[in-house]
Formats: C-alpha cells, structure tokens, sequence
C-alpha cells in the first residue's frame, strides 16, 4: 500500500513508513510501501483495497501494534517509532481502541471479562470496570449475555463485544479492520456515530 493523505490538525503521522514480512527470504512481502498520513480525531477514515494489499498492516502501525521497517510514526506530535514496549502498551491503552478482523477474544472468559480486560491493568477499580463494560453491553443488546463465555456466543455477539472492548477506554481513536461485517444495519450506525 503506498499513499499520501493529509488532514488538518494530525493527531496520528506517518512518514515514509514502510514494513515488510520475511525480509530476506524467498518469500519476502512488502505490505506498507513508504506511507506517509495524517489523520485528526473526530472524523471518519475509510482504507479501501484488495484483500492483501496492506490495509491491516497499515492500521497495526498507525494504532502502534506492529513497528515500521523503515519511516517514523508521531502520536499527538511525539515520537513513538522507538518507544519500548511498556510505553507504547500505556499509549495503546489510553488512546487507541481495536476491533480486530478476527475479534481475538479470551474463549474461556465472560463477555464482560472480555469487554474490560483491556483496561485491568490500569488499577482502576473492578467496580468501575464492571459498571462500565456492562453499560457498553446493554448498549450493544447484550445486556442479558454478560456472563455467557465468548465460545458460547454467536459471531454477530462476538463482534459486538469486541466493539464495546474497544469503546471501553473512550479512546481517541478506533481502528476498526472490517468492524460491522457481522453487524445489522442499526448496530452499524449505532457504531459509526460513535
């Protein structure tokens, strides 16, 4: 993927960002090819492509899951390329939100434990945490399911918790790689205005 989009006011930048897989080997891919962006909150950013084009490498580097090969990324005008590890965790924690392709959520925990165990190492009292994934689940028309195991849950469930887990932290951005497949039309505005 290889692309220039600017916005006013960035919040998130990319530069000359580029990231590949299997380096050196045979195999070798470029996902990211020399990406520069900036995006601001409040607004709504679309990445369209084909399948394997690198739209989920892309949103792991902007949200700080996965680092550049090469190029630098800056959130709200610091630079995080380099950070370690425990740093950029406490950045994703309070200011990103993710909804993964794949949900990856805990199979053998509740739909409630799922929805708050992002913030559990925050310190945050397990009072607030209950009350606030609960509120986001009732929200979402799970509000009866809260104790059910992930496993035990629907696909259209499953992904609205990953939802109410990446609302969770009342982040400043959400990323979201193909959030509302599973979703009816109401849930998917629902999620939108968000």
């Amino acid at each position: 993927m290889r692309n220039d989009i600017r916005a006013q006011g960035a919040a998130i930048q990319l530069r000359a960002v580029s990231k590949h897989y299997n380096r050196g080997r045979p195999n070798e891919s470029r996902a990211v090819s020399e990406v520069t962006l900036e995006l601001a909150g409040g607004g709504l950013v679309i990445i369209k492509g084909p399948s394997g084009s690198g739209k989920t490498t892309l949103l792991s580097i902007m949200g700080c899951m996965s680092r550049p090969d090469s190029g630098r990324v800056f959130v709200n005008g610091d630079d995080v390329t380099a950070l370690p590890e425990p740093l950029l965790a406490g950045l994703r924690r309070s200011t990103f939100g993710f909804i993964f392709q794949h949900l990856n959520l805990v199979e053998e925990m509740t739909l409630l434990d799922n929805v708050i165990l992002p913030l559990v190492p925050t310190g945050l009292s397990g009072e607030w945490l209950r009350r606030r994934g609960k509120g986001l689940l009732e929200r979402l028309g799970l509000g009866g399911c809260q104790q059910r195991l992930a496993r035990e849950s629907s696909g259209g469930e499953r992904q609205r918790v990953a939802i109410a887990r990446a609302l969770v932290n009342d982040p400043d951005f959400i990323f979201a790689d193909e959030a509302t497949a599973h979703l009816d039309a109401s849930l998917t505005g629902w999620f939108m205005d968000e």
